[in-house]
């Protein structure tokens, strides 16, 4: 098979990971795929070093570019029309908003045999304004009816897609879990005893990681911090990350004057290091698809405290204990949407029960590594490309013999 894949930029996270990977196993596999791209704006971390590490090469398109330009979004469509007239893939699969729109729209010009789609999250919360959301409703539902399919990252991502957004029908979802490499995360303590043992003698270390933006809140994980430092619990607090709001997240760990419990250590590679030196993680989004964050702390055997948003509780495992504002299941913690007080809650019955998050973090380990492998995304996504492309093939030998 020869594919293409499209995603708007490289940045860290989710999204980047998972395209990298899958250029590098079914290139490996015997497929042709190439992976367009475009620029990493330099207000966020690139993970295009990533893409390096996998000697996988890109086909960059400097004009495909998050913002709205008429110009830009003309010419980034005319030169990835260009590509796939010149290529002529098998398959053309997208991923992100503006890749989807562009990508696909000359996908469906060039005749594209099969064209899927990637939610990793969606823009139509908390991203734009209301008649902006309403544009991009109709793009993607106008979208859909030449997509052949439409992936989500979980099951609760399908359900909203299908449901609340009436994007398509649900014959044209799909769900593959996203897949991580996790070979370096196995190599973290995973039972960590000295959360057990030392606590008395140090403060929890509760980490926050992702883009400093809007869409992920990192200003109410200070507010959760001096919150718990308000009632004496005795916490450290690590941001790992960056993006336009540090001024204002510095600014604000000023004014509770906690410049001496946290750390903001900018983008970091090595993450496996970087979640054996916390106790806990934190999220505070107010929109996610499936967080690599989560994953990774899971496979470190770190427990975590998170809103109920997006594909979070299809990362949960084990029946939920109900508690005033969030449940409690074998790996972590679920909060309702933007209860500040009970977040604050849920972190505190974590840090006062060290022996609750160890417990936790073995149930995460077994979780991750058994639901978020590269390998198994590999084989889930080949699968599907196997089975649409022999679909089309019998569509095209069937008309072809009724002619």
């Amino acid at each position: 098979m020869k594919i293409v894949r499209i995603i708007a930029r490289l940045n860290v996270g989710g999204p980047a990971i998972h395209v990298i990977l899958l250029t590098h196993e079914l290139r490996k596999r015997g497929h042709e795929s190439l992976l367009v791209v475009g620029p990493v704006p330099e207000t966020e971390g690139s993970m295009e070093y990533y893409a390096s590490k996998w000697n996988v090469p890109l086909v960059r398109v400097s004009e495909l570019v998050r913002p709205l330009s008429l110009k830009n979004d003309w010419v980034a469509f005319w030169k990835i029309f260009r590509l796939l007239r010149k290529e002529r893939p098998d398959i053309v699969h997208t991923h992100t908003a503006k890749a989807g729109t562009l990508g696909r729209a000359a996908a469906i010009l060039v005749g594209t045999p099969v064209i899927l789609h990637t939610f990793h999250g969606n823009v139509f919360d908390g991203y734009f304004s209301p008649a902006r959301t309403r544009l991009f409703l109709f793009i993607e539902r106008l979208l859909a009816r030449f997509t052949d399919r439409i992936i989500s990252v979980s099951r609760s991502q399908s359900d909203e897609l299908i449901n609340r957004h009436k994007i398509a029908q649900p014959d044209k979802f799909e769900t593959v879990r996203l897949g991580i490499d996790l070979d370096a995360f196995r190599e973290v303590e995973g039972d960590n005893q000295g959360q057990t043992e030392d606590r008395e003698n140090r403060p929890v270390v509760i980490g926050w990681v992702g883009r400093f933006t809007e869409i992920k809140d990192p200003l109410l994980f200070v507010d959760v911090a001096a919150a718990l430092k308000s009632s004496s619990t005795p916490a450290k607090f690590v941001m790992i990350g960056d993006g336009h709001l540090r001024q204002a997240i510095e600014a604000r760990i000023s004014e509770y004057r906690l410049q001496a419990h946290f750390t903001l250590s900018g983008w970091q590679r090595e993450m496996a290091q970087v979640y054996s030196s916390i106790d806990l993680m934190a999220l505070t989004s107010l929109n996610e698809g499936t967080p690599v964050t989560m994953i990774e702390a899971m496979a470190t055997s770190r427990p975590f405290v998170a809103f109920n948003v997006g594909g979070l509780s299809d990362l949960m495992t084990g029946a939920p204990q109900r508690y005033e504002g969030f449940d409690v299941f074998d790996n972590g913690i679920l909060v309702d949407p933007r209860d500040v007080g009970a977040f604050v809650k849920a972190v505190s019955l974590l840090v006062q029960d060290p022996e609750r998050q160890v417990r936790m973090g073995q149930m995460g380990k077994a979780f991750a590594f058994e639901n978020f492998s590269k390998e198994r995304l590999v084989q889930d996504m080949e699968a599907l490309y196997k089975k649409l492309t022999f679909s089309d093939r019998c569509a095209v030998a069937n008309q072809v013999s009724r002619n």
